[in-house]
């Protein structure tokens, strides 16, 4: 039967329509894909050889999917399934695949067009292969990654703003680790990218999931979403790629974020302590539990410790104890580390710092303790030259631009006895601007101070860090220095540490050392300093230790041309 001449109007015009879309899409895409309902491919133009290795006239037949790496299908079907309720979706990132099975990643948006035989039509991008230098700028280069604590916390911020319906659920896979032991690593990131693929899949606009590692994980979705049916599906995934059977047991907690007021308080500085807590994980971590029954009252109890956190800092209400570190050759001492000692309720000190650093208020307690050592060494007249102390800086101070201004503001008033404040730069959260961080150090030592990077050994980025800056002195996390006598492997870590050190014109600090036999065990290695209990406990009162305090701090500096002391 013929068509009429209206029904050839309506063709004329809907392929008008295609034709329009062609040409507005091809102004921001490489590539152009028109679907079924079964993601077969009907039409295709652009970069296709570029990207599938195939021609226009091969795509057409085939299922979309089997383009796609089999972790981000879940990305696919989900995407679409969103389009036919008239929602064109914010360009996701998926992984392509050549006739070479070469990869590729491509950005995807689209939308659903009923009148045009219920197709989908997909705009299609290769995004910049300029290296990335954070998750963030790899998200916006086109990398097809799970998002980290710190943009996560942007993600609900953002979630906040719009005042929507939209929901948070954090999960936690019990037995995860666990798991992963039973498989090799081809199985394990297998195992990874398939979780991933389903939170991204579930979560708003296929961008707005976080892996946090140890299993931990958080998604913001639309309400709609079935949790439950998400967890099985993973459950599922976990125990098909696990040959031992053992399974996995998900917690999970989902919130409201429209609902989730904090009474005086900030909501997205709450939420975001709250993602860093849960990221640690630990016995003192956020419980899911609790998030799920009592909502109000964690957020509440979280804008508590926050203004505990400001009330410290503003009034500078906390002690300074002094430890010192000793040449374990000469046993006299080289400085002090200035350790903070804080009263009331918020509990230990390192308890203190973690809240600092999760509240992101570490930077303003950084610079309250910088403004009392600065005070303590103009105090001591005469005696300055003699006494040195050290101060920790946090990985997000010392990437913090405005912060290093201020702080070199401030040690404008030690005048010529810079030599006498040394820096230690701890990793007890990420480094997020490396390059700026090596600027500030280069900046503080070629005015007259020591650094020194903490914890070495500790962080999965240790190794990166002694490659990436240059310091002074690295201080060996105590972990090592406490088993040394007692394990092989602990005690090689340490010559091994001790020798490169060396190569590298650094000197080493060794923590934890509470007896003689570590002691010798340690100058055995070539470790220069020691800091620890045998030397003495930190005290408010420095004069305990004066009896053994002969010099100035005299180190090497790796880079420099000369040594001052």
């Amino acid at each position: 039967m013929a068509n009429t001449p209206s029904q050839l109007q309506s063709e004329k015009q809907l392929r008008q329509e295609r034709d329009r879309f062609l040409a507005f899409a091809f102004c921001r895409a490489d590539l152009l894909l028109e679907l079924t309902t079964g993601r077969e491919i009907v039409f295709a133009s652009g970069a296709c050889r570029s990207v599938f290795g195939l021609s226009a006239e091969d795509l057409t037949g085939r299922d979309f999917l089997e383009l796609v790496i089999e972790q981000d299908h879940p990305v696919i079907i989900e995407t679409l399934a969103g389009m036919t309720g008239g929602i064109r979706p914010e360009p996701i990132n998926i992984t392509c695949r050549d006739t070479e099975d070469a990869k590729r990643v491509l950005s995807v948006t689209g939308y659903f067009v009923e009148d045009l035989q219920r197709h989908y039509f997909l705009s299609c991008k290769i995004p910049t292969t300029t290296r990335a230098s954070s998750p963030a700028d790899e998200r916006e280069a086109g990398g097809a990654i799970m998002h980290d604590t710190a943009s996560f916390s942007q993600v609900i911020e953002g979630s906040l703003e719009t005042a929507g319906e939209h929901k948070l659920t954090l999960l936690d896979l019990g037995n995860y680790a666990a798991v992963l032991d039973q498989l090799d690593s081809s199985s394990q990131e297998e195992l990874h990218e398939t979780i991933n693929s389903y939170l991204r899949a579930s979560s708003d606009n296929a961008n707005s999931a976080a892996a946090f590692g140890e299993g931990r994980f958080g998604l913001v979705h639309r309400p709609e979403l079935d949790i439950e049916h998400l967890s099985l599906e993973i459950s599922a995934q976990v125990k098909s790629a696990d040959p031992s059977g053992l399974g996995i047991e998900i917690e999970k907690a989902s919130i409201v974020l429209a609902e989730a007021g904090v009474a005086g308080g900030n909501p997205a500085q709450a939420f975001d302590y709250m993602v860093r807590q849960f990221a640690r994980g630990g016995e003192d971590g956020i419980k899911l539990n609790d998030l799920q029954n009592g909502l109000p009252e964690v957020l509440n109890r979280i804008q508590k410790t926050a203004t505990q956190v400001r009330s410290v800092i503003a009034d500078e209400s906390f002690k300074m104890a002094f430890q010192p570190i000793v040449d374990l050759t000469s046993r006299e001492i080289h400085h002090y580390e200035l350790l903070a000692r804080i009263d009331g309720e918020i509990g230990s000190p390192a308890k203190f710092i973690e809240s600092a650093e999760d509240l992101s208020l570490i930077r303003g307690f950084d610079m309250a303790v910088c403004r009392k050592a600065i005070s303590w060494l103009r105090k001591q007249g005469d005696m300055a030259a003699q006494r040195s102390v050290a101060v920790n800086l946090s990985a997000q101070s010392i990437g913090d631009v405005a912060f290093v201004g201020h702080l070199k503001e401030q040690l404008v008033a030690l005048e010529d006895n810079r030599q006498n404040l040394l820096f230690e730069i701890t990793e007890s959260s990420r480094m997020e601007n490396p390059e700026a961080a090596n600027k500030a150090m280069q900046d503080l030592r070629m005015a007259g101070h020591l650094v020194c990077l903490d914890d070495f050994g500790v962080g999965e980025a240790s190794l990166q860090y002694l490659r990436q800056f240059q310091v002074d002195i690295l201080k060996i996390d105590g972990s090592y220095v406490r088993e040394c006598l007692s394990d092989t492997t602990s005690a090689h870590i340490l010559k091994a540490i001790a020798e490169l050190c060396s190569d590298l014109e650094i000197d080493t600090v060794a923590e934890m050392v509470e007896d003689q036999e570590t002691c010798k065990f340690l100058i055995n290695c070539g470790i220069t300093f020691g800091q620890g209990y045998y030397f003495g406990r930190p005290s408010q009162e420095i004069h305990v230790f004066e009896e053994s305090e002969k010099q100035r701090p005299v180190a090497r500096r790796r880079g420099a041309t000369e040594s001052w002391g």
